[in-house]
C-alpha cells in the first residue's frame, strides 16, 4: 500500500522495484520487533508467560532474570511481517494465501501456546497433576490441532487450485531438467499433496523448535531459497535462460514477502540466540512454517523443501520413527522394555545428540538401536574427552552445528536449483 502511495506521488521506478521493496520489507520486519520485542520480554516474565515447569523469577528480586524462559515470541513475528507486507507487497492472490494460511496457523498455534500457559498454572496451583516424564506443559490436543490444519488448508489450497493461474499439478524434480520429465499430478492427488507439504513443513518446524536458535535460521534459509525461486519464476527472461519453469509475473511479490521473513528472523535472534531471551512458540513455528511451505509450493519447489528445510525434515521424520518403533516393541515387549530400549536416545534427533554429547561417568539408562549402528559403521563414536558436562556447551555444540548443516543445504538446493538441470 504505501509503496504504491509513494508511486503515486513521486512515480519514480524504483518504488517498484522488488529489491528496493524487499529491503524496505526486511528494514521494516527488523526495526519492528527490535523496538516492541524487549516491551513483550519484559510483560511475559512480568506475568509467568511460559510452559515450562520452572520456579519463576521473585518479583522484585534485583539481578540477572532467573525464571523460565518466555514463550509467544511470534505474537510480534506474525504483525511484524503482515504489516510490512501490507507497506510494501503489491497484493495478489498468492501474498493473499500466503496471509491467510500464516496467520491462520499463527491462530492455531497460539491457543496451543495458552493453553499451555493455563496448564503449567494449573499444575502450580495443585488443581491438576504433573506427568513425570515431561518438563513442559501440555497444549491443545494434537488430533484437534492437526484436524484445524488441515481443514484451513484445504480451503484455501483448493481455492488456489481452482482459481489462480500458476498453481497447478506439475512437479520439478530435483537434478531432472523440466524438457526431460515434468511430472504432473491430477487435482485429487496434488491437493492432498500440497495440504501434506504445508502441515508436514508447518509441525516439522513446531518439532525443531525445542532449543535456542534451532528453528529461527533454518526458516531464515528457506526464505532465502524462496526468494530466489520466486524472482526466478516469476521473470520470463530469467526462467528461460535458467531453464525453470515460470510460473507468473504475479509471483515475484513472494519475494518481497520473503526477504520480510529474513529480517524478522534475523531480528529475532537478537533475542533468540543463546541463552534465548524468548522463543517464537507453536505462535511463531506454526505461522512462518505454513508460510515457508507455502511459498516452496508457488515456486514448484516442493521436492526441494526437504533439501533445503533438512534440519526440519530430519526432526519430523526422527520423531515418526521414534513414536512408531515405541508403539511396536511396547504391543510386543511390554511398556518396560521399550522404554529403556530406543531407537533413538530422544526425539526429535536434535536432543538425540544432545544425549552423544553429555558427559557421564555412568552408561547410559536407555539403550538407542540407531546409536549401535552407527557405532558399527564408525560414526557417533565420540570420546568422553570431546563430550562436556555443561548443558549450556552441549546445546550450543548442537545448535551451531545444525545452523551449520542449514547453509550448506541452503548452497547445495540452490546450485541443483540453477545449474544442475
Amino acid at each position: 500500500m504505501l509503496a504504491k502511495f509513494l508511486y503515486s506521488l513521486y512515480p519514480y521506478q524504483i518504488f517498484k522495484s522488488i529489491f528496493f521493496r524487499g529491503g524496505m520489507a526486511y528494514l521494516t520486519t527488523f526495526f519492528l520487533i527490535v523496538v516492541f520485542m524487549p516491551m513483550v520480554i519484559h510483560q511475559f516474565r512480568k506475568h509467568g508467560i511460559t510452559s515450562d515447569f520452572k520456579k519463576p523469577a521473585e518479583k522484585n528480586s534485583e539481578g540477572p532474570y532467573k525464571g523460565a524462559t518466555p514463550i509467544m515470541g511470534g505474537i510480534i513475528l506474525i504483525p511484524s511481517i503482515f504489516l510490512s507486507t501490507l507497506l510494501w507487497v503489491h497484493l495478489n492472490e498468492f501474498i493473499i494465501s500466503l496471509l491467510l494460511i500464516m496467520l491462520s496457523f499463527a491462530f492455531i498455534g497460539a491457543l496451543d501456546d495458552i493453553t499451555k500457559v493455563f496448564h503449567r498454572i494449573r499444575v502450580e496451583k495443585g488443581e491438576e497433576d504433573r506427568k513425570s516424564y515431561t518438563d513442559k506443559a501440555d497444549g491443545i490436543s494434537g488430533k484437534w490441532r492437526i484436524t484445524a490444519e488441515i481443514v484451513v488448508c484445504l480451503a484455501v489450497v483448493a481455492g488456489l487450485y481452482l482459481f489462480v493461474d500458476g498453481v497447478d499439478g506439475h512437479l520439478m524434480i530435483p537434478l531432472i531438467p523440466i524438457k526431460t520429465w515434468l511430472p504432473y499430478l491430477p487435482r485429487y492427488i496434488f491437493i492432498p499433496f500440497m495440504v501434506l507439504v504445508i502441515v508436514g513443513g508447518a509441525n516439522a518446524v513446531n518439532l525443531t523448535d525445542g532449543l535456542d536458535t534451532l528453528a529461527t535460521v533454518p526458516i531464515l534459509t528457506c526464505a532465502l531459497f524462496a526468494a530466489v525461486a520466486a524472482y526466478i519464476s516469476g521473470d520470463m527472461a530469467w526462467s528461460s535462460k535458467l531453464k525453470i519453469l515460470f510460473v507468473s509475473t504475479d509471483l515475484k511479490e513472494v519475494t518481497v514477502f520473503a526477504i520480510g521473513i529474513v529480517g524478522a528472523c534475523l531480528a529475532f535472534l537478537k533475542y533468540n540466540s543463546p541463552p534465548a531471551s524468548i522463543y517464537m512458540g507453536d505462535l511463531g513455528s506454526l505461522g512462518l512454517g505454513a508460510a515457508v511451505s507455502t511459498m516452496f509450493i508457488f515456486v514448484k519447489a516442493e521436492l526441494y523443501l526437504p533439501i533445503v528445510g533438512g534440519i526440519f525434515f530430519i526432526a519430523a521424520v526422527s520423531t515418526i520413527i521414534q513414536r512408531t518403533w515405541f508403539k511396536v516393541v511396547q504391543r510386543k515387549n511390554g511398556r518396560g522394555w521399550a522404554k529403556k530400549n530406543r531407537f533413538f536416545y530422544r526425539a526429535p534427533y536434535h536432543h538425540h545428540r544432545q544425549a552423544l554429547l553429555t558427559y557421564s561417568p555412568h552408561p547410559p539408562p536407555v539403550f538407542s538401536l540407531w546409536h549401535r549402528w552407527m557405532k558399527k559403521l564408525g560414526l557417533h563414536d565420540i570420546s568422553n574427552a570431546d563430550k562436556y558436562s555443561s548443558k549450556d556447551y552441549v546445546n550450543n555444540k548442537v545448535i551451531w552445528s545444525s545452523h551449520l548443516m542449514a547453509v550448506w543445504l541452503l548452497v547445495i538446493a540452490l546450485i541443483i536449483y540453477i545449474k544442475i538441470r
